[in-house]
This record gives C-alpha cells, sequence and structure tokens, in this order.
C-alpha cells in the first residue's frame, strides 16, 4: 500500500481524519435538512459543505458536472491517494493498472421530478399521475446529466479511471457494508495473480440523498436519535438501538512490491490476508460469518500475529454482538489479548467506504504506534463483553499487524489483515 486517500465526516485527507479521531470527536449531528423533510431519523454524520467545497479546485473542472456528490468524494479521494504513492501519470502500461470501488446508493433526481408534479396529474383520473406524460418529463424537462450519467453506479469507477488513464480492470462492487472490503480484497487478488501492478481500490457513498435515506428510513438498520445526537451511534454499548449513516470516501493504492521498489516508492503497508463468509440472519450465523471471515484473513496472511483488531461495531444490537462474541473466541482459540477499537460512533457507517475508511486508520494507528480512541464506547454492553480502547489515543509501541473486519445487514463478513512496512 503505496497511497491513502480519505473523505471523512472528520476531515480531509490523513491529517483531517486522524486528527478528528485522536480529539475523541464526533462527527455525528442532527441535520435540519433531514428534520424539515419529517424523517423520523434526522441524524447523521456528514461531510461539511465547506470541506466539500475544498474538495471542487482538486477536480478536472470540466468533468464536474457529471460527478454526484459520492463520485466527489471518490475522485478527491483518489487524488489525494495518488499524490500520496508518489504516482506518474501516464504510466508506462496503463493495462496493467486499474480500479475497484464500492459504491451501493444511486442518488435519484427525486427534487427535479417533483417541481413538474403539478402538471402530471391525469386529466381523466383525479390525484393519479399520468404515467405517459410523467415520462414524457424525464426524457425532456429533466437535465439528462441528471437523470442518467449521475445515477449509473459504475460510473464512480469510471470516472477514476478515465482520470488517470487506467486500462486495466475497472470494477464496482455493490456489497453494501463488506463491499469496500471485497474490492481491497480484490484489487490484492489481481495484483498477487499477476494481473495488474497497480490498483486504485477502496468505496466511496453517499447515503443522505432524499430517496436513499427515505428508504434506509423505511428498514430498520438506523437507530432512534437521542440526545445529544452524537450520542446516538454507541458500538458495543448498553441500549444501542442501531447504525448511522455516514459519508465519505477512501481510496487505496495498492501496488505489486517490485513494482513500488522499483520507483523507490514510500511503501505505507502490506495487505497480507483477506476472507469473506456468509451466515443466517441471525446471532449465531452472524457470528460463525464473523468467525469464518477473521480465519480465512488470518490463514490467508500465514497466520500473521495481529496486535489490533479494527471491530466493525456498526452499532447494531445483533451484529455487535455477534462480532464480539466471534472476536473473543478468536482471541481465546489463538492465546491473544490485542487491542480492540471501533471507531463508528466518531464518523458514522459509511456503508461501501466505511471498510476502506477502517483500512486507511489501522495503517495510520500502525504508523503512528497509536491505538486510536473508541468514542460512545464508555458504557459497555455485558452480553458482548469486549474491553475496547479508552476516549483517549493510547500508545502501543512495536506494533506491527491489525486485522479490520467488515460485517454486513444481512449475515456477510468480511476481514482484512494490513501489515506495517519494513
Amino acid at each position: 500500500m503505496t497511497g491513502v486517500g480519505v473523505v471523512s465526516p472528520l476531515g480531509i485527507g490523513d491529517a483531517g481524519h486522524w486528527g478528528g479521531l485522536l480529539a475523541g470527536r464526533s462527527a455525528v449531528a442532527r441535520l435540519d435538512r433531514l428534520t424539515r423533510l419529517g424523517f423520523p431519523v434526522d441524524v447523521a454524520a456528514e461531510v461539511p459543505e465547506a470541506a466539500v467545497a475544498a474538495c471542487l479546485p482538486r477536480l478536472p473542472r470540466k468533468q464536474l458536472k457529471l460527478y454526484n456528490r459520492a463520485t466527489t468524494f471518490a475522485m478527491t479521494a483518489a487524488i489525494l491517494a495518488v499524490e500520496g504513492a508518489g504516482l506518474k501519470f501516464p504510466l508506462d502500461d496503463p493495462t496493467r493498472a486499474g480500479v475497484i470501488l464500492a459504491t451501493l446508493f444511486i442518488p435519484y433526481p427525486i427534487q427535479d421530478l417533483l417541481r413538474h408534479l403539478t402538471s402530471l396529474e391525469s386529466s381523466h383520473q383525479p390525484n393519479q399521475l399520468d404515467m405517459e406524460r410523467a415520462l414524457q418529463v424525464s426524457r425532456t424537462a429533466v437535465n439528462p446529466l441528471d437523470l442518467s450519467l449521475k445515477i449509473v453506479p459504475n460510473l464512480t469507477a469510471g470516472h477514476i479511471a478515465i482520470n488517470f488513464g487506467l486500462r486495466g480492470f475497472c470494477r464496482t462492487v455493490s456489497d453494501g457494508c463488506t463491499g469496500g472490503m471485497h474490492a481491497i480484497g480484490q484489487a490484492m487478488t489481481a495484483i498477487r495473480e499477476g494481473e495488474l501492478d497497480v490498483v486504485l481500490c477502496g468505496g466511496a457513498e453517499s447515503p443522505m440523498d432524499d430517496m436513499v435515506f427515505a428508504d434506509l428510513c423505511s428498514t430498520d438498520l438506523l437507530a432512534v436519535a437521542g440526545e445529544p445526537p452524537e450520542r446516538t451511534c454507541r458500538p458495543f454499548g448498553r441500549g444501542r438501538t442501531g447504525t448511522v449513516a455516514g459519508e465519505g470516501a477512501a481510496v487505496l493504492v495498492l501496488e505489486a512490491y517490485e513494482h513500488a521498489v522499483q520507483r523507490n516508492a514510500r511503501i505505507r503497508a502490506e495487505v497480507t490476508g483477506f476472507g469473506a463468509a456468509i451466515g443466517e440472519l441471525t446471532l449465531a450465523g452472524a457470528q460463525g460469518s464473523s468467525d469464518r471471515a477473521m480465519r480465512a484473513a488470518l490463514t490467508d496472511g500465514q497466520g500473521e500475529s495481529v496486535d489490533l483488531v479494527s471491530a466493525n461495531g456498526d452499532s447494531s444490537p445483533l451484529n455487535d454482538q455477534a462480532e464480539a462474541v466471534a472476536i473473543r473466541t478468536m482471541c481465546g482459540a489463538r492465546g491473544t489479548s490485542p487491542a480492540i477499537y471501533a471507531t463508528k460512533g466518531a464518523h458514522g457507517n459509511l456503508f461501501s467506504a466505511a471498510a476502506p475508511l477502517e483500512v486507511a486508520t489501522a495503517v495510520m494507528a500502525l504508523e503512528q504506534e497509536l491505538v486510536p480512541p473508541s468514542v460512545n464506547c464508555d458504557d459497555p454492553d455485558p452480553e458482548c463483553g469486549l474491553t475496547l480502547s479508552g476516549s483517549a489515543p493510547r500508545p502501543l509501541p512495536g506494533m506491527r499487524a491489525a486485522l479490520v473486519n467488515a460485517i454486513g445487514a444481512f449475515g456477510e463478513s468480511a476481514s482484512l489483515v494490513v501489515a506495517r512496512a519494513e
């Protein structure tokens, strides 16, 4: 891993995100727009508009009109990652480089359509939509850039590939909360098997779009807002009621070791193992899924001994308890006691971007030899039985490797082992 690019609710770039995390700050807040729209949940972790505006000068000006919010985050993260990696473009062989990016939610321009709603009532049936006229308005009155190019899910990865002239793989992974981890795992596999030398991988998400957030509110995933709102996301906490939506992106540059050495790149970390599993949507099923994913990642990493565990800790009742039992079982079987932390209390659940952001955080932790604080984990649920890092960063000299977990809403799990660069 030679490059890390982060757009987080806590800040932009390594310094912004890591600094916000070490300060023990939570970016979760009540959003006035969600309150005005009458959503039953109105708390989320949003990238501040000032930070978004600061990203724009980095982006190709002529392409901006084609980007939705998630693409803006992904492009910014990719540019930061490439700059950090010191890659120069065009590459000597662009067919040996690619993009594997996770994204799930598709923004739909519902506000543009609603402006025409009163003119779309059927003249034959009051209070009924005239579908023929509605389709015509969609084709003629709504900006095609909004209705077509901004809602195609694989275009975010495509924009990154086009911007950097990458002609190898260009893949989009839509596996939800584990998608970003799968993107990194696929990138590792493509390099390991000799198909590519360089991969930009990670995830991007912006679930606060009106229709997307309405869909999330129709499920039982999101927590009921409490007071104060920044305490809503409580990983492994007593009385937790669900996760909190967050937005942002994290893009990593992975390279074949020989390729990185040949160009005298700074190597920040090594990705050594990946594993994934799925189980029934029960406590036992989710526990088994998480256990198998962690074991597979550790085995793939030649039995790597880990000093850190970055827990998924999404604050949902089922996932947290299942993951906690799986972590305790794994530690007991290996006779180890790694430091365990969870960061979603600070930045919310970024869904497809959650795992890449947390992998980036683990790399920063290894580099700084600091265990990050676990925000809002000061009242642990006794049924989870995990001892997490406290509310302040803790030095841990000599730590070498970290295990990072991702768990989805339907029994799926994925884990990754990252090690310090020697």
